[in-house]
């Protein structure tokens, strides 16, 4: 015969398993775990330079700005507008070189624009495209610190207002050397040919003035100290590059000196340095 604890025992064990075999009849069912989905995300792209502002068209009359001052900050504006635009163009095809030589393949269509950029860009003895093409490329295609552009458009024009300004549109006393290309300078000695060069724009000044700078001979310097310093990832300024700038007037150092010295009394490095 059980004892009266077995039988309270085995009352609580019944209670237990009729009470456990409900619970699993009625409990909720268990919802399953949503599958976890990877998302990727895109890396964010470099900001780009906005564009610049259109380029106006015609020179305004700097000679009846009587204020110093005034004179000089519409000058800056004016062709600053024209500077950017041209830097702008530049780094534009700038960065297809740089992502064209990082490319691990290229069509036949990348190569024959390489080409063709070189031959545009006075790079005639190269066929070829290797790290000798990119190298040369990059060398020569590249901005013009604004300081520099402007204080040498600046001193070239006369602030606007020369003659080759007015009648030109040369805001950077550019030649040439053939017969009708531009305006004869008063005083030009006897048996010489060159004139001072006219463009349809003043924009077109300015791209011609870059140009001559990323491909002549005699501003190679400039090239190879602006090279360096972006390969030392420090910034490129005009008074770093105005010691290029020797060979374009006959004045030499002291023409660079002359630069340096607008450079740093209308406080134009802060356009070099992004700081305006």
């Amino acid at each position: 015969m059980n004892s009266r604890t077995d039988v309270y025992f085995l009352a609580l064990l019944a209670g237990v398993l009729t009470f456990s075999s409900w619970y699993n009849l009625n409990k909720p069912p268990v919802e399953e775990k949503a599958e976890e989905k990877t998302v990727q995300i895109k890396p964010k792209e470099p900001e780009k330079k906005p564009e610049p502002k259109p380029v106006p068209s015609d020179i305004p009359d700097f000679a009846g700005i009587l204020d110093v001052k005034k004179k000089k900050a519409a000058f800056f504006s004016y062709m600053k507008t024209m500077v950017d635009q041209e830097n702008y163009r530049l780094e534009q095809v700038r960065d297809r070189i740089l992502r064209l030589q990082q490319a691990e393949s290229r069509s036949e269509q990348d190569n024959a624009w390489l080409l063709k950029t070189a031959r545009s860009y006075r790079l005639k003895s190269i066929t070829i495209v290797d790290s000798r093409l990119f190298e040369a490329l990059l060398n020569r295609v590249d901005e013009i610190p604004a300081s520099l552009a402007l204080v040498q458009a600046a001193n070239e024009s006369a602030w606007g207002t020369s003659r080759f300004a007015k009648q030109a549109n040369n805001l950077y006393g550019q030649w040439c050397f053939s017969e009708g290309c531009g305006v004869i300078p008063e005083g030009r000695p006897e048996g010489k040919t060159y004139e001072v060069r006219k463009f349809k724009s003043p924009l077109a000044s300015v791209r011609s003035y870059m140009f001559n700078l990323n491909t002549s001979h005699h501003y190679e310097a400039l090239r190879e100290m602006r090279a360096g310093r972006r390969g030392m990832g420090e910034a490129v300024t005009g008074p770093v590059l105005a010691h290029g700038l020797y060979a374009y007037s006959i004045r030499g150092s002291a023409y660079v000196d002359e630069l340096i010295a607008m450079i740093n009394s209308n406080d134009l490095l802060k356009y070099d340095l992004n700081e305006q």
